[in-house]
Formats: C-alpha cells, sequence, structure tokens
C-alpha cells in the first residue's frame, strides 16, 4: 500500500510543464482520462497553451462525445487560436455538432480564432451541397453585427480546401470584409462547380493586403487581380495556386501581360498550375504561358498530353520542382518525360500515374540522382495493384 501511496505521489508531483508536454501528445478523450489522476493533472488540463492548438474529431453519432466537444468549446473556447477540424459529412449528427461548433465560435465575444482548416472524411450524400455548412462559415467570418465589434480580430489563415460545397460571393466578401489581416486562403475543394466570381476575389485581393498564398479556380481569376497582387504597398504573395476544369471551355484567359507584370512585381513569386479531367485539353496549352513562374504542374487530363510536357520543359525549366501527370502511355510520352528531367533543373518530384517503359525510368532517374536518393517519385514499368506509393518500384 505505501508503495502505491509514493507512486501516486510520483505522478501528482511531476512539475506542471512536463504534465502539459504529455498532455500535448494526447488527443480529447485521452486528455480527458488522464485529467483523472490527480487534482495537479486535472488543473493542468485547462491550461490555455492546451487548446490554442485544437484537433475536433467529429467521426461517429455519439451524443456523449459531441457533449464533449461543446463542453470543450464552453470552456476553452476563447483559447483557441489554430483548428483543424475532420468531420464525417455522411452523417447527420456529426454535420450538426461541426457546425455548432463553428457557430459557438463565432459568439464568443473574445475569441483568438487565428488560423481555420475543415476536412470532410466521408462522402457527400446525394444531392448535398453542405448549406449549414455554408451558413456557419458565413457567421464566423462576421455576419453577426453583434461581432463587428471585435473587428480588430483577424483570421489570418483560411484552408476549405477539404470541404466539397459550394461557396459563393457572400462566404468571401464577409471574409475579407471582416479579416483584413488574412495572409492565406485555400478554397480549392472538389465541388462540380465554382460558384465564386472573379468580382469576389479581385475584392478579396484588393481588402487582404497582407495576402502570401491564395489557391482559386481559374475561373475566379482576371487580369485585374493578378495586377491587383502587383499593387506597392501591400505584402509580396509567396504561391499563387490555380485549377482549371470544365469552366475553362467558355471562361476568359488570363493575359501575358497581365503575368508579366505580376512576374516582374513579384520575382519569387512560386505558381501551383493544375488541369483536372475535366478542362476541355485544347485549353492547357493556352493557359500554360511562359511568363507563369510554374513550381508545381499538375497535368491529371488522363488523355494523351506528351506535348503538354514537352511545352512545360520548355517554358518552365528555370521555375519547375513538382510535375504530377494522370495520363495514358504512348513513345511520345516518354520522350517527353525525359526531356522534361534534362532540362528543368529543379526537378525533384515526378509523379506518373500511367505503366512507363522500363528504360525511360531509368533514364530519367539517371538524369535526377537525387530524385532517386529521395524517393520523391513514381515511375512504374510494370502494371501494379493500387495504390501506388512514392519513392516504391517493383520488387522493393
Amino acid at each position: 500500500m505505501a508503495e502505491a501511496e509514493d507512486d501516486s505521489n510520483t505522478w501528482a508531483y511531476l512539475p506542471d510543464h512536463i504534465i502539459v508536454k504529455v498532455f500535448s501528445f494526447l488527443n480529447l478523450q485521452d486528455k480527458f482520462q488522464a485529467s483523472f489522476v490527480c487534482k495537479t493533472w486535472n488543473d493542468c488540463f485547462h491550461y490555455p497553451i492546451l487548446w490554442s492548438d485544437f484537433v475536433f474529431i467529429i467521426q461517429d453519432e455519439n451524443e456523449n462525445q459531441a457533449s464533449r466537444h461543446r463542453k470543450c468549446l464552453e470552456m476553452h473556447g476563447a483559447h483557441l487560436k489554430h483548428v483543424l477540424m475532420k468531420v464525417d459529412q455522411s452523417k447527420p449528427l456529426c454535420r450538426k455538432v461541426a457546425c455548432d461548433i463553428l457557430n459557438g465560435v463565432a459568439d464568443l465575444p473574445d475569441k483568438t480564432l487565428s488560423s481555420i482548416k475543415i476536412d470532410f472524411t466521408g462522402e457527400n450524400p446525394f444531392f448535398y451541397a453542405g448549406a449549414e455548412f455554408v451558413q456557419s462559415l458565413k457567421k464566423l467570418f462576421g455576419s453577426n453585427p453583434e461581432n463587428l465589434k471585435i473587428s480588430a480580430h483577424s483570421l489570418v489563415n483560411v484552408d476549405l480546401s477539404g470541404m466539397p460545397v459550394a461557396f459563393d460571393d457572400e462566404v468571401l466578401n464577409l471574409l475579407s470584409q471582416n479579416h483584413p489581416l488574412l495572409e492565406s486562403l485555400n478554397i480549392l475543394n472538389k465541388v462540380l462547380v465554382c460558384k465564386v466570381s472573379s468580382e469576389c476575389i479581385l475584392n478579396l485581393v484588393k481588402k487582404c493586403r497582407k495576402l502570401k498564398k491564395l489557391f482559386v479556380f481559374h475561373c475566379s481569376m482576371s487580369d485585374d487581380t493578378l495586377v491587383a497582387l502587383a499593387e506597392d504597398h501591400r505584402t509580396l504573395l509567396d504561391e499563387l495556386g490555380i485549377s482549371c476544369r470544365r469552366e475553362q471551355k467558355y471562361g476568359v484567359d488570363l493575359s501575358s501581360e497581365a503575368w508579366q507584370q505580376l512576374v516582374t512585381k513579384l520575382p519569387s513569386l512560386k505558381v501551383m498550375l493544375s488541369f483536372d479531367h475535366t478542362c476541355p485539353l485544347h485549353r492547357v496549352s493556352q493557359i500554360m504561358k511562359p511568363e507563369i513562374p510554374v513550381h508545381v504542374l499538375n497535368l491529371q487530363t488522363f488523355t494523351m498530353i506528351y506535348e503538354e510536357v514537352n511545352q512545360a520543359a520548355s517554358f518552365y525549366r528555370n521555375t519547375l520542382e513538382v510535375a504530377v501527370l494522370q495520363t495514358r502511355n504512348s513513345p511520345e510520352l516518354g520522350r517527353a518525360l525525359v526531356n522534361l528531367a534534362r532540362h528543368c533543373s529543379h526537378l525533384h518530384t515526378l509523379i506518373v500515374y500511367c505503366v512507363l517503359k522500363k528504360e525511360v525510368v531509368d533514364e530519367i532517374l539517371s538524369l535526377r540522382p537525387k530524385m532517386k536518393e529521395d524517393g520523391t517519385y513514381i515511375l512504374k514499368w510494370k502494371p501494379q495493384a493500387e495504390p501506388w506509393y512514392v519513392g516504391i518500384e517493383e520488387g522493393d
């Protein structure tokens, strides 16, 4: 018995900073259980630092779990600074709990939230548009006039790329109006149709002059937005991500002149340019302009794109670092990939989702030995069951 009491005292008298460090590695459920070890551990459970970076995992239709999430928000919502939500949107209760959390954060009179990222982990129900999440985001971004008294507070990082819901202009207009210190925005989700207009993104760029990272669909961009990003007296943009899809069939292209003006102002700008299988193939080569400093190129078109690969080798030889292709093999593709590896001196990652000739793979890896050393590639010469893993070859 005496030995048991000594063990209890040992745990109870651990320094607070050690206990807090241990708690920082635990999920909410494990933190909660550990808080019952003793009064000291229970006190540490409520330290604000443990709640500044928080992950809400909402995967089960469990009322007790939902109650714990709400209780945590009630007690520690004011300490939340960086929030990640992982939500199984296929379950009604999970959707309700997630929206309750967003609404609860929006209603906090003294919130300090600066970063939010929301990821859906399930499958959207049929005809699901995520309307309740859109409404909760509008409230979080400042549609409630009572929250305007804390307008000095601003979100800095917003990542909605993991939410396949249709955002409208109102959501982003509220974000830009009430959060002018925004530094990073990503809305490249998997929704079928983008409803965000180019006027909305232009308005956001003009109001949020500290933007460093912006990821949007091509249909939401315009020459005016590129010019606005090149204006004086604003933070220099580090990364610009643009994804091209079915909307480009009738969309307006971004001019070489606007790109040149932006690159002249921002010589260190990195651009991610993406094309999916819905983008008309003839538009790919039109959008890939030599003035664009493309560092990441995604050509996931499922079509013959060896001409576009050769175009990338010519246009982006001084900037391209990562290339991802979803295509079909051909002798022309093999030669184009070797050409890409030979001429793009900064290329360190090459992902190709089709089976190539072994001699093509060998030549690419001989041209890029660092790629082989780091394992930053997918290059297969034999059919293999998916998923394909980066840096793993046949026989490994």
